[in-house]
């Protein structure tokens, strides 16, 4: 029998989930708080363009407050909202979720907690998304990875595998490479490591990170290289087994503490990096270049996940012990942007080399 399927979240992440499984001729309900969003996918369907075609199609798109009217229960709800609205999202859809029904966080940072909390941890299953997209106007998404890149991984948070969790995995392998884990948990820091290397640094600089000098790209990236070695020592303190990040093993992060391990680490990122960066023939071809999802935030005026991101690795910091001055300032930072107290600017890497070891 076909699973019915929502995705509460039909922003980049949620929009291109819903649009390869709809494509798939899966049984997708879009649900999603930007109305305008919401009535273009039902006007005209809901667009993806990738580094390859563009397609259409017109899946079911319903506004939050038509969620109360239904009638039917879904089998799996992918999440993909921000962060600071997991719970309440959660609350929202827990009512209309089978009792043998799952929810998936396909998020950004650690909220697999908060999600198996609310809907008990029977009706959790960790999803790590590792695809790139953005949306710019309402009915479109563009993602910007290519579609042989790593897209996602599915994991019980017991470590078990499971038919569910396979059935999921084989699902989103429409998407791109996907597979099943059993430790969910160190692929989930894996991918915080990226996030708080690349989302607030980007959003610190603003639009002008895709047009830096040499310098400031040598600078952004030996802060990105120490920004990800405290994440990981964090992690490592905590009891986490961290998975490989962009191939690198975590060992190579948490040793990571003086000028020469950084400077290596740096060299290693910039290769694994590049092998996703978008040519100019591409950008032009997608109409927006890759840009991660804080700084997409920053662009639209929106709150951002900082607080969850870099911010949650600070406040665990302080309580293990760990030092992260760099993870700090960069909070200090893209609060005050959040804040509009600083415009973001490439010129704020300045306040951050200092805390590069020497």
């Amino acid at each position: 029998m076909a699973r019915h399927i929502a995705v509460l979240g039909a922003g980049a992440i949620g929009g291109t989930i819903g649009a390869y499984l709809t494509r798939e001729g899966s049984d997708v309900t879009l649900i999603d708080q930007w109305a305008a969003h919401v009535e273009k996918i039902r006007s005209s369907g809901l667009k993806l363009t990738d580094l390859e075609k563009e397609f259409t199609v017109k899946p079911r798109a319903l506004h939050l407050s038509d969620v109360s009217s239904l009638r039917e229960q879904f089998d799996i709800v992918f999440l993909s909202v921000k962060s600071y609205d997991t719970r309440w999202a959660t609350m929202l859809i827990e009512p209309f979720l089978k009792p043998d029904g799952f929810v998936l966080p396909a998020q950004n940072a650690l909220n697999d907690e908060a999600v198996a909390g609310i809907v008990g941890a029977e009706r959790t299953v960790g999803c790590v998304v590792t695809i790139s997209a953005g949306v710019y106007e309402p009915g479109h998404v563009i993602r910007t990875d290519p579609l042989t890149a790593h897209a996602f991984s599915v994991g019980e948070l017991s470590g078990s595998v499971t038919p569910r969790a396979r059935e999921v995995a084989d699902m989103l392998k429409a998407i791109g490479p996907s597979e099943v884990t059993t430790n969910i948990r160190g692929v989930r820091w894996a991918k915080m490591v990226t996030n708080c290397m690349a989302n607030a640094l980007s959003g610190i600089m603003g639009p002008q990170a895709t047009s830096l000098s040499s310098d400031q790209r040598r600078a952004a990236g030996l802060i990105r290289a120490t920004i990800g070695g405290e994440v990981v020592r964090v992690a490592q303190k905590l009891g986490i087994e961290v998975e490989p990040i962009s191939g690198i093993p975590a060992r190579d992060f948490a040793d990571a503490t003086s000028g020469n391990t950084v400077r290596q680490l740096e060299a290693k990122l910039d290769a694994a990096t590049g092998e996703r960066r978008l040519s100019p023939e591409q950008v032009k071809h997608l109409g927006a270049p890759g840009r991660p999802s804080l700084l997409q935030d920053v662009m639209k005026g929106r709150r951002t996940e900082v607080d969850y991101l870099n911010g949650y690795v600070v406040a665990r910091g302080a309580e293990l012990g760990v030092p992260t001055p760099m993870n700090r300032t960069i909070l200090d930072l893209m609060q005050k942007v959040e804040r509009r107290e600083i415009p973001p600017s490439p010129e704020h890497l300045n306040a951050l080399v200092q805390y590069i070891p020497a």
